[in-house]
């Protein structure tokens, strides 16, 4: 082995040594953990409440994240229906949002709550304002299982 040889030789390994070193003494780098958004469950689907004539549909099409936007319908037996669209969020199990419809001619806009339960949406209730648009206050809405209340999970139609 040539004197050039022996000279790199020595020369890389003073090198390693002096990196591990280096390397030793600032410690192993930090790895910071990644902040994971909490997964919102998937609600989208149809959702149906029914008697033996009147059928009440919330359909949710879209999910992104929180915000949630479909279709809702209330059709009733020989009295007033109305459908159109549906575009609010879902939040710790409360589904809120705006119902866009129209009913008689009149185009309207009315705030609605839904409330997960397993694998349906029970309908929330409570003091209003507006001509009957808008809840007084979210705290004082109420989710009780009754007639057309329940919103169960059934295959779009």
């Amino acid at each position: 082995m040539t004197t050039t040889h022996k000279t790199f030789i020595i020369i890389a390994v003073l090198a390693i040594v002096a990196l591990t070193y280096s390397y030793i003494k600032k410690g192993a780098p930090v790895v910071e953990p990644v902040a994971v958004a909490p997964q919102t469950e998937s609600i989208e689907g149809c959702y149906v409440s029914r008697t033996d004539k009147d059928v009440y549909t919330l359909n949710i099409k879209n999910q992104d994240a929180a915000s949630v936007s479909g279709t809702l319908a209330f059709k009733n037996f020989e009295k007033d229906s109305s459908s159109g669209n549906f575009a609010g969020t879902y939040n710790n199990g409360i589904l809120f949002g705006d119902y866009s419809f129209a009913s008689e001619g009149m185009d309207s806009v009315m705030e609605v709550a839904f409330k997960k339960e397993g694998d349906a949406f029970i309908r929330g209730y409570g003091p209003v304002i507006d001509q009957g648009t808008r809840f007084e206050s979210l705290d004082t809405v109420t989710y009780e299982r009754s007639t057309l209340s329940v919103f169960e999970k059934e295959a779009c139609l």
